[in-house]
């Protein structure tokens, strides 16, 4: 039985089962198209969702007679696919009612005996009700199938990891807990993480009710050569066909008797059956064709993993580059932001040296302006035989010496004017006399007062020697 199994391996599977990258989704698809359109058939539901691409909607609408029309190669796939003849329609009954029925299951008046001109006006009058009844009948019944209303509990959608949980807690019962480690999670899992992890896929189909599984059970799965064969090259996947998943599963494999092992590993990027082992249960038969088949494929989860040791290299390199980049670019955005702030930080001594300038340009301006417009507010200089004149002698502090003549009642504002108006005297100075010392209040101190005393008030004589004391020097 083993070397029949070996020649059956790829023989009884098309090309297109071994890759099984989307298994899941081809059978997802056969089973809503069952749901929907009422066809236990697998292979044939299979053959229809192929003649129309794989559209859903498209098949169900040619099945269910919404299409005028099939596709074009419909005749072409019927012949390669099913050369047996069509089931003949059944017969109807004898009698008169006995005729040939027209597309629809509908009485085809043009081909019923006798009658003449009767039958035909009979059939004109009925037809629109005919019509009317066949679309309602073809309206439920779409909807009945629309509703899944099945039996086989298998078809049902489910949670696959509850499957696995439950044939697992169900085989343990009966069996033991002496067996390979059950990968928990649904086939298409399974499928991801064998290939993620480059590791062989090993996929048990149980069914129950056949004769060799007992014995596959009791010989196989608990012995410790297998058990520690699997664990350090595989994992291993298992289901019931009795489960929604494990009947899903067996749909995609295909399996052709039990107990059921496929190998699968990830070859030229797709998850394909590399070993099938069909209906063997003793371990020495089961064990080294295992042992054949990850021997055989090796190679190709070296490549695999070799192919992705580039890749990751290439990546990480690829990666370090753009982190050079992006440190390089960022210092050399950082030596720009501090250019840029220098720049900014010399424009703006620039901008407060030129300010300053400014300023001071301003501020002489404005000293030239006052100086000009003390001159010109001086009140006229009183005679020298006026009984009341005060003569002053006005010594600058770079040595020049001023003469003016004032009133005893005027103002010492006057005094301050008059040296303030010369343009070789201070911008800031104080006026003061000599022996005594004293510096004399020219100018306005505050609000309160804001007219200095006179000559008179602060003790000036006939003839006075003062001196200007730069307070800026």
């Amino acid at each position: 039985m083993g070397s029949t199994n070996n020649q059956m391996e790829n023989a009884n599977i098309p090309p297109e089962e071994n890759n099984l990258g989307d298994g899941d989704a081809v059978m997802e698809l056969i089973l809503e198209f069952q749901a929907v359109s009422g066809m236990e058939d697998m292979d044939e539901s299979r053959r229809i969702l192929e003649r129309h691409n794989w559209d859903l909607l498209s098949a169900i609408s040619s099945h269910l007679g919404f299409e005028n029309a099939a596709p074009a190669d419909h005749i072409e796939h019927q012949v390669r696919d099913d050369p047996s003849p069509p089931t003949p329609p059944p017969m109807m009954g004898p009698g008169p009612s006995n005729q040939l029925a027209a597309p629809g299951g509908r009485p085809n008046p043009g081909r019923q005996g006798g009658g003449g001109l009767l039958n035909w006006v009979w059939a004109l009058l009925t037809r629109p009700m005919e019509m009317v009844f066949q679309f309602v009948w073809d309206v439920i019944g779409f909807g009945l199938r629309f509703l899944n209303l099945r039996t086989d509990p298998r078809r049902a959608i489910t949670n696959p990891v509850q499957d696995i949980v439950e044939f697992l807690t169900e085989y343990e019962a009966k069996f033991g807990t002496e067996h390979p480690n059950f990968y928990q999670g649904s086939y298409g899992q399974a499928l991801a993480d064998a290939k993620k992890e480059l590791k062989f896929l090993l996929v048990y189909l149980h069914c129950k009710d056949h004769l060799e599984t007992d014995m596959f059970c009791r010989n196989v799965m608990p012995n410790r050569d297998f058990n520690d064969f699997v664990r350090e090259n595989m994992l291993f996947w298992a289901c019931s066909v009795s489960k929604p998943e494990g009947y899903r599963t067996s749909q995609a494999l295909r399996e052709n008797t039990y107990p059921f092992l496929a190998l699968i590993v990830l070859k030229n990027n797709r998850m394909t059956i590399v070993k099938r082992i069909e209906g063997e249960t003793d371990p020495s038969v089961v064990l080294p064709r295992l042992h054949q088949g990850v021997a055989d494929n090796e190679a190709f989860l070296v490549a695999a993993r070799q192919d992705r040791y580039e890749r990751n290299m290439t990546q990480h390199l690829r990666q370090q580059q753009d982190e050079a980049y992006l440190q390089s670019l960022k210092a050399d955005q950082e030596k720009e932001k501090r250019k840029q702030e220098e720049l900014k930080k010399l424009q703006e001594e620039e901008m407060e040296k030129q300010r300053k300038i400014d300023e001071e340009i301003q501020h002489i301006e404005d000293i030239k302006r006052q100086k000009k417009e003390a001159g010109e507010a001086l009140k006229m200089e009183p005679p020298a035989d006026h009984p009341d004149t005060i003569r002053t002698i006005i010594k600058l502090p770079n040595g020049t010496r001023l003469e003016r003549r004032f009133l005893k009642t005027d103002s010492l504002s006057h005094l301050y004017q008059f040296v303030f108006s010369h343009a070789e005297a201070p911008n800031n100075f104080d006026i003061a006399t000599n022996f005594p010392k004293r510096s004399l209040p020219c100018k306005t101190t505050s609000k309160s007062n804001p007219t200095p005393p006179t000559f008179m008030d602060v003790g000036l004589g006939k003839n006075e020697m003062l001196f200007v004391y730069d307070l800026e020097s």
